[in-house]
């Protein structure tokens, strides 16, 4: 029994499961540098996505950090130089004021043909962070029923 297993298998050995999120995330990051907007996603399947997910957001981590252990860190994941170089460049800068979530995972439409696996985009998130406003509707609402209800009592006397 698998109790308290709770490694995702992707159907391979351990050694190809790694290179599959080695060769992802470097594919994210590299998609991340993209100038136009529609080129940043990767298609994969949804179990991928999520799996990935924690990795792309683990180098994003490092490269915030900057120091020579965090390079090294994320040397041993990242599969291309130069975007190792883009990551401490440009995409840790970038993020330096978001505390995680720099990753986006959509869901797509129908399933693949073939084998029927839920398919997804997976990139890194562009917005800013802004700080949600309080609603000003609600108490002018609850404000609106108090001077109806002390309307209804005046006229009833």
């Amino acid at each position: 029994m698998r109790h308290g297993v709770k490694n995702k298998k992707l159907g391979v050995n351990a050694q190809h499961k790694r290179a599959i999120l080695r060769a992802l995330t470097t594919s994210i990051l590299e998609k991340g540098m993209e100038t136009d907007q529609n080129k940043r996603y990767v298609r994969t399947t949804l179990h991928k996505a999520k799996l990935v997910r924690g990795a792309v957001e683990r180098m994003i981590t490092y490269a915030k950090k900057g120091d020579l252990s965090a390079r090294r860190e994320a040397a041993r994941f990242v599969m291309d130089p130069k975007v190792l170089q883009d990551l401490f460049n440009t995409i840790g800068p970038r993020y330096a004021n978001r505390n995680g979530g720099y990753t986006r995972v959509l869901k797509l439409g129908p399933n693949r043909a073939g084998d029927a696996a839920e398919m997804a985009l997976i990139g890194l998130v562009e917005d800013e962070i802004v700080a949600k406003a309080k609603k000003a509707a609600e108490p002018a609402k609850a404000d609106a029923a108090v001077d109806m209800v002390e309307g209804e009592g005046k006229s009833a006397n």
